[in-house]
């Protein structure tokens, strides 16, 4: 795991030079790769969690609803129908 300080450093700069819509698309990214990633590993309850964290990023990050479909187009196409 990172060190706690390289992630506020991280962070800072992300505040600094990405509007907020742009970390909640990637938030977004990473928690639709997590959900797969626990799929793949057999951790179904953390995969509909991680999905769900997924979705709201991805709505938040963009009001026209564009990018949760694509989020949800990917995982749908990378876990077994039914399992989140």
């Amino acid at each position: 795991m990172k060190r706690i300080d390289v992630l506020l450093l991280e962070a800072r700069g992300d505040v600094q030079a990405k509007p907020r819509a742009q970390i909640n698309v990637e938030s977004a990214w990473r928690w639709a790769a997590l959900a797969v990633a626990a799929c793949e590993a057999g951790l179904c309850t953390d995969a509909v969690d991680y999905f769900h964290e997924a979705i709201e990023h991805a709505a938040l990050g963009d009001p026209s609803g564009a990018e949760l479909v694509r989020v949800r187009a990917w995982v749908s196409a990378r876990v077994p129908l039914g399992m989140l």
